[in-house]
């Protein structure tokens, strides 16, 4: 079992309301989002359990990100690198740059130690080179990343 960052890029078919909590909520816009993530931990919580669980329609809405893929959203993509290293907040921040990304305030990010605004970012323009600018945020930081085939 690995330990590692990734990031989704997920497609939202139909503007979608997200609703954690009574003083909280997020109206998100039909569209293209990246939400970059880590695992760092063993077993359940290792890298790969991690992605597993993500891309499995069945589970227990527990996270930001559940929300948003028990409703209109869905993984296209995952780019993910494996590290010890805690990378989650520094490819984040690489990808609002380089996708010239709007964050999604607060939303994953709760326990975020980096200062990000969310990790999740939504993508106003619609770049042509969207692979290559994940792969190349994380090449500039060092993680030698690979990417997850998503069965169609």
């Amino acid at each position: 079992m690995s330990r590692g960052v990734y990031t989704l890029l997920v497609e939202v078919g139909e503007e979608q309301t997200i609703k954690p909590r009574p003083n909280l909520s997020w109206c998100l816009p039909k569209g293209y989002y990246v939400y970059t993530g880590s695992a760092q931990g063993r077993g359940s919580t290792s890298l790969e359990k991690r992605l597993e669980r993500h891309l499995r329609a069945d589970k227990k809405v527990f996270w930001h990100i559940d929300r948003l893929l028990a409703g209109a959203g869905k993984v296209v993509k995952v780019v993910y690198a494996k590290t010890t290293a805690r990378m989650e907040c520094e490819v984040n921040k690489k990808l609002l740059t380089l996708l010239q990304a709007e964050p999604i305030k607060g939303f994953g990010s709760s326990h975020c130690r980096g200062g990000c605004v969310g990790h999740l970012l939504y993508i106003t323009a619609n770049p042509d080179n969207l692979t290559e600018l994940l792969h190349r945020a994380y090449y500039e930081l060092g993680l030698n990343c690979e990417e997850l085939a998503i069965g169609v």
